[in-house]
């Protein structure tokens, strides 16, 4: 549900992803039917096996209050209440679209993250997506690496690319092949330039 990331760079200049903290999407809470007046429980992330934080929740009409305990580095832990309001927009087909609105800004928002004392929206947090940190080669690589898993690969570039998987037409297939293995070169040889590497 929200589980974290890979973590943040260790480069000073990059700001905190918002995929490493813990959050909360409510299209998460519609999908899994957790919006409805009354409901309450707890909600939990996890890295790999370990879990990594949780809070307790209970849903009101015009809100979502949650209980948690927070702790600032060589502090003390500290009890939070919060109430995060939602607001809604028609959608164009009839009904309406439920939002949270950011307790601190009070932007339309539809994911809040635990990245300090309180549930805000990412702006107010100042975190950004790790895609959007990632140099030329980074996003050369991962455009190869996701080319392979999308055909039922592994991700690994050592490993041999994928073979055809069955109904692909052959001329997808061989595109799909092309564009990874020219991501994978452009990415190397930025690499290359970049360090001023020789082959």
């Amino acid at each position: 549900m929200g589980g974290s990331g890979s973590g943040r760079r260790m480069r000073w200049d990059t700001k905190d992803a918002a995929e490493s903290q813990h959050r909360i999407d409510i299209r998460w809470l519609k999908k899994n039917n957790y919006l409805r007046p009354g409901i309450s429980g707890t909600l939990s992330w996890s890295r790999g096996d370990e879990q990594t934080g949780w809070i307790r929740y209970t849903m009101e009409h015009d809100r979502m209050n949650l209980r948690y305990r927070y702790r600032r580095s060589g502090e003390e832990w500290q009890d939070i209440e919060q109430s995060v309001y939602f607001d809604h927009t028609p959608c164009n087909y009839g009904g309406s679209r439920k939002w949270f609105l950011c307790p601190h800004c009070h932007k339309r928002i539809a994911v809040i993250y635990g990245a300090g004392k309180y549930f805000l929206c990412r702006h107010c947090y100042d975190l950004t997506y790790s895609s959007q940190q990632e140099n030329p080669a980074d996003r050369l690589i991962r455009k190869a690496r996701k080319i392979r898993k999308d055909l039922g690969g592994d991700d690994s570039l050592t490993d041999a690319f994928p073979e055809k998987p069955k109904h692909m037409h052959w001329k997808t297939y061989w595109r799909l092949r092309d564009e990874a293995t020219h991501a994978e070169n452009a990415g190397w040889l930025w690499i290359a330039e970049k360090f001023g590497i020789h082959f």
